[in-house]
């Protein structure tokens, strides 16, 4: 019965994203203060996915946010992590300047990306590597249409390449110590919420 639930709940996901994906284009002001709570219901349809009854990866994933959070603040105020930049209303509310959703989403976006690539390579640190890579490379999309969305701002418009080049680090590095936890978990569910995110600022990217 409960799997038959989480099933409901990964459909209703698909289904949102869909709708967002049309609803943007149309009528982006409508759709956009819905954002942050799409984010938490993806992480929500992501946890349920994972092996929740151990403590060990529950740990994991509330540390590698927690990190995350952190080096988001030292980025917001020192600029010296990612660039100059500074976040906008379009992900919720904010502590120390920085949204409480997003260092949630990139922990999930991670941890999906790890599970997906640990299924490729049987090297644990050329997995952490390529899933740091498809990490940044879903972070360089976003980073086209997120201004428009008042996602996040860069002084000077998009950012350089220190940006990526800290998002490499910072995703290899936060989850280096996790690696044998995090790879547990549905790596299907891990590989359709990528591709929902995917395909939704994609969709974004070409039509606003």
């Amino acid at each position: 019965m409960l799997k038959k639930y989480k099933s409901y709940l990964l459909y209703f996901l698909i289904l949102v994203y869909v709708s967002g994906s049309i609803g943007f284009v149309v009528n982006p002001a409508f759709f956009s203060p819905f954002t942050p709570y799409t984010l938490l219901l993806t992480c929500f349809v992501f946890l349920i996915h994972s092996p929740l009854a151990d403590k060990k990866f529950l740990i994991a994933f509330f540390s590698i946010a927690f990190l995350g959070f952190i080096i988001e603040v030292i980025g917001v105020k020192t600029g010296l992590v990612f660039g100059k930049y500074s976040y906008g209303d379009g992900l919720g509310i904010k502590l120390l300047e920085v949204p409480l959703i997003i260092s949630v989403n990139w922990a999930m976006l991670i941890c999906a990306g790890i599970r997906i690539v640990s299924g490729l390579f049987s090297n644990g640190k050329i997995a952490l590597l390529v899933a740091a890579l498809l990490v940044t490379l879903i972070d360089l999309l976003i980073e086209q249409v997120a201004p428009k969305l008042d996602f996040w701002h860069f002084e000077g418009g998009l950012p350089g390449l220190h940006n990526y080049l800290g998002w490499i680090g910072v995703a290899f590095f936060t989850s280096y110590f996790f690696y044998p936890t995090i790879i547990k978990g549905n790596q299907s569910v891990s590989l359709i919420i990528l591709i929902l995110q995917i395909i939704f600022f994609t969709s974004l990217f070409i039509f606003i």
